[in-house]
């Protein structure tokens, strides 16, 4: 007997583009092509099922019609066919439908006979899931188009979850989260800044015309607590510059600007240095800090001898900028921002300055002592005055303590950069960093810097061949000076010892940092001298006193005093050594009477 099967229709739905997935948001799972539904387990068919299904495949009564067609879709969808099954229908005179009833507990079909009635609550009911189900899907992606059916099949689909999730979302977007991150720092009443400005005006009014010059700026920056070497940042900033003067309208304009946008030291300090800037800057660069560092060198009581040397005034400056950004700029980019001076200690060495008339005890950036030092060092590299060294100039340093391949290092661009660098030459802020950083290697901008030397392929670690390279020219110093040289691997396993590395083939920045004896591992493969200093000094005659509360004093300080000591010494010898000349072939002298 030949069975009757109901028209089968063919539903079009669009599937959005993700990445190259097709993905219909309509369903909780993905829509695939089956092969696992077993025909031949119900009609005795030889084939698998080949339909489109979504979600669980279950056993169908009869077998699918593979082929599908196609509809143009637009730009960015793609057309997917879904075959409906058609129900078997018995000749009887009220219409009936076979609904499939499935169970999942034990993946048996039970075939119920429904009435006309109970289809149309079928429709009815499944028309309410396909409009509940559309409006979550226009809140989450494109509307996905389909055709019109003649026949309607029951659904079954589970949003329950996906409800779950939309209203967990709409719970967190009702919180009310404080503000808690002010980059420019907290902002204070509005009340506070009229009062500070109050107490301004009084200021100017007592200056004759109501215009305040820039040795008039001391008392206003005191009235506003800021510290006093601040004064030339505001007087610049308010036009002063631009004017030669500065009145009370033009200084609160200023004011409003900079102090109700920028409520911390560290973002008022970069704003009022960048302030005229057309750029809108947030970063501080070092032509930012020369009018800055000027103004300590004309009024601080501790370099008032300078005012005899005005030629010296440039050379101070360069000095104290460069040392400002080797401790104070940790990118290394050449621009300070806001981050930075808030991790730096060099706004409160700033205020310092007010309170010690002796430049020489703020050992941080502004000492006269550490310049007088670093320039007599690069002075007698400088043999033709021009400001500038070659690798052979550098290589004199010392009495050739630092050996040549490092220098070839520090010349091929690895640490000397910048839009001012001149191929082959060292220029005098270059070389600051350089005797810095190579008297004292604990510092951690010096661990970056030799570092940086030592890392000849750039991939960010030391390897035992890089270590190789350069001890092979300490051990042939030694051979040349008739010191007992230490094997490379004896050697080697003294550095891992020492450094202690998480990879015991190769040590990163951050091992270098974690260690306490850094300096060492640099000396032993860039300065002869300081390793042969290590390997005959007493190990417990660095040991620091944990009970004493003066801090004790860097490497760099303790180098600069003591060049400092011997180069005061030396030009004492040499004055009296001139005096003594003059006096022997000065002319006699007579008497009359």
């Amino acid at each position: 007997m030949q069975q009757n099967h109901a028209p089968v229709q063919y539903v079009y739905s669009k599937v959005a583009i993700y990445h190259n997935c097709r993905i219909e948001l309509k369903w909780n799972r993905s829509l695939h092509h089956c092969t696992s539904c077993e025909f031949n387990t119900l009609k005795n068919c030889s084939f698998n099922c080949g339909a489109i299904h979504y979600g669980k495949c279950t056993p169908v009564v009869v077998p699918f019609i593979q082929s599908y067609r196609r509809r143009k879709s637009g730009q960015g969808t793609i057309p997917v066919a879904k075959v409906i099954p058609t129900r078997l229908i018995k000749p009887e005179p009220e219409e009936q439908i076979i609904k499939p009833d499935f169970d999942e507990t034990d993946n048996k079909t039970n075939l119920t006979v429904q009435t006309g009635k109970d289809v149309k609550d079928i429709i009815k009911k499944d028309n309410e899931l396909i409009k509940e189900r559309d409006k979550e899907n226009k809140e989450l992606s494109p509307s996905l188009t389909t055709a019109t059916s003649t026949i309607t099949t029951v659904t079954v689909t589970d949003t329950s979850k996906d409800t779950k999730r939309h209203d967990a979302g709409k719970t967190l977007q009702n919180v009310n989260i404080p503000k808690f991150y002010y980059p420019y720092g907290k902002p204070i009443n509005k009340e506070e800044t009229e009062k500070i400005l109050d107490k301004v005006s009084k200021e100017f009014s007592k200056l004759e015309g109501g215009k305040a010059l820039l040795h008039n700026f001391g008392p206003i920056t005191k009235v506003i607590n800021l510290p006093l070497y601040w004064k030339s940042l505001l007087y610049t900033a308010s036009g002063g510059n631009k004017n030669g003067y500065v009145t009370f309208q033009m200084f609160a304009a200023m004011w409003r600007k900079v102090f109700s946008v920028c409520h911390d030291a560290a973002s008022r300090f970069v704003k009022l240095l960048t302030v005229h800037s057309p750029q809108g800057r947030d970063y501080v660069d070092e032509a930012d800090l020369i009018p800055l560092v000027q103004d300590i060198v004309e009024t601080h009581p501790g370099l008032t001898f300078l005012q005899e040397a005005p030629e010296f005034h440039s050379r101070y400056v360069n000095t104290v900028i460069a040392r400002i950004l080797y401790c104070v700029n940790r990118s290394w980019s050449g621009k300070i921002t806001v981050t930075e001076l808030r991790k730096s200690n060099f706004l409160s060495t700033l205020s310092l300055l007010e309170e010690e008339d002796d430049i020489n005890q703020v050992m941080d950036y502004f000492s006269y002592e550490h310049f007088y030092v670093i320039y007599c060092k690069f002075w007698e590299l400088d043999k033709d005055h021009d400001l500038l060294i070659d690798k052979h100039d550098l290589a004199r340093h010392n009495d050739h303590a630092v050996n040549s391949r490092t220098i070839e290092r520090i010349f091929s661009g690895a640490v000397i950069k910048g839009k001012n660098a001149l191929e082959g030459k060292m220029s005098y802020p270059q070389f600051v960093c350089f005797l810095l950083s190579e008297e004292d290697k604990r510092n951690p901008t010096s661990v970056e810097y030799w570092f940086r030397v030592m890392d000849l392929d750039g991939d960010g670690v030391i390897s035992m061949y890089e270590m190789e390279y350069f001890y092979e020219e300490q051990m042939q110093k030694m051979e040349a000076l008739g010191i007992e040289k230490l094997p490379f691997e004896d050697c080697l396993c003294q550095m891992l010892d020492l450094v202690r590395p998480k990879d015991n083939e190769r040590i990163t920045l951050a091992d270098l940092k974690n260690c306490k004896m850094t300096h060492i591992f640099f000396d032993t493969f860039i300065n002869l001298d300081k390793f042969l200093d290590h390997e005959q000094r007493d190990p417990f005659s660095n040991m620091r006193d944990v009970d004493s509360d003066i801090p004790e004093p860097t490497d760099w300080e303790r180098y600069a005093a003591e060049e400092y000591e011997l180069l005061v010494a030396e030009e004492g010898a040499n004055d009296q050594e001139e005096v003594l000349i003059s006096d022997h072939f000065s002319p006699p002298t007579f008497t009359w009477g």
